[in-house]
């Protein structure tokens, strides 16, 4: 008899609690209803506004900087100084990558200009200008993200920066790209080499053979890790 009594106690108390709680909700709501819709309407108005805003802007813009960067990249293929300066600048009937890196910023079409525009920089020997612009460069395309961030390492490295270039070619090396890849560990290595960080360097080539063997046996890669592996042993 106890036992069903404090059962039924324990019921009616549970009870009362949920029903304190729908009533303090009941209460809550509808002493804040009107923020609450507002807050709702708030976000429904957010929703449909980015919905229009990506389907009637977004994917306008996205189609044309595609169409436009089509012969800005045929001019950089072509190499010579006056299509590059061409490729950068565009002309009367065609943007040149910096028009489209600025004038597209929200889509993928602009950071893949900014790239570009920085190689086209790098060709003509602006150093300065391709460092800005490879720096825009965001990672949206790995392969061309690594690249890029050898190239910086290569500007960093031009100007004595070995501090930099290495922190730029360590991002790089990360891809498995078999041929800018070993290449940049190289110059890893030969970095630590001038730094007289000798086993640094025999770690470098190591990861040299064993990530890439080919190309460490087509850059004679052996001859310098076995110099390395002598001077780290004195």
């Amino acid at each position: 008899m106890a036992t069903n009594e404090k059962l039924g106690s324990k019921k009616t108390e549970q009870e009362e609690v949920k029903e304190n709680f729908v009533k303090k909700t009941i209460s809550f709501f509808t002493k804040y209803q009107n923020i609450i819709y507002g807050v709702i309407i708030g976000i429904l108005v957010l929703a449909c506004a980015w919905i229009a805003f990506d389907r009637f802007y977004m994917q306008k813009k996205i189609g044309e900087a595609s169409a436009q960067i089509v012969h800005p990249i045929a001019l950089f293929m072509a190499g010579d100084t006056a299509s590059l300066n061409l490729a950068l600048e565009g002309d009367d009937e065609n943007d040149g990558f910096l028009t489209i890196a600025s004038g597209y910023k929200l889509t993928k079409t602009a950071n893949t200009a900014n790239y570009y525009a920085g190689l086209c920089y790098l060709k003509l020997g602006q150093k300065d200008e391709a460092m800005t612009y490879l720096k825009k460069f965001k990672k949206k395309e790995d392969v061309m993200w690594y690249q890029c961030q050898a190239n910086i390492g290569d500007l960093y490295d031009e100007n004595g920066d070995e501090a930099n270039a290495l922190k730029y070619y360590q991002k790089a090396v990360k891809s498995e790209d078999p041929f800018f890849t070993p290449m940049t560990l190289f110059k890893i290595a030969q970095i630590f080499e001038r730094q007289e960080k000798w086993s640094d360097a025999v770690e470098t080539y190591k990861a040299i053979e064993d990530r890439f063997y080919t190309e460490y046996n087509r850059m004679s890669i052996a001859q310098y890790a076995e110099k390395a592996k002598i001077k780290a042993s004195k």
